[in-house]
């Protein structure tokens, strides 16, 4: 991928909706991880999606629900997190298109089931008229 100039990361970048190569929306941008190298300049490594990244996004009563869930089922601090190296980024316009299979991101499960069970059960939120 090109460099991109003009780019501001928590405006353009940070909270946008993500799109994989088979234009499947996929989350959103909860976290960026930045690089430091001895004489180059601060770059964006990956994109962080879902997980504690999420949680600690939404506020510390999320993070303390999440850390009882995942404690209840024995999962580790990074479940769930899908880090996307910013080398798989296509574009940044109104969504920021990946080049991954977002059925194959560790985030992918929670965000299906969250569209399915909840998201899903809001009226209007699957596009239908009444």
């Amino acid at each position: 991928m090109e460099p991109v100039d003009g780019v501001q990361l928590v405006h353009d970048v940070l909270d946008a909706c993500l799109t994989d190569r088979n234009g499947r929306k996929i989350g959103r941008v909860d976290a960026l991880a930045l690089m430091l190298t001895d004489g180059e300049p601060l770059r964006v490594s990956a994109i962080l999606v879902g997980g504690p990244v999420r949680a600690e996004r939404i506020g510390k009563w999320m993070v303390k629900l999440r850390g009882a869930v995942s404690s209840m089922l024995h999962h580790d601090r990074e479940f769930g997190v899908s880090r996307v190296p910013f080398s798989a980024v296509r574009g940044i316009a109104e969504t920021i298109d990946l080049d991954v299979d977002g059925t194959k991101l560790p985030s992918g499960h929670l965000e299906r089931w969250l569209g399915d069970h909840v998201i899903g059960q809001i009226p209007g939120s699957r596009g239908e008229k009444k």
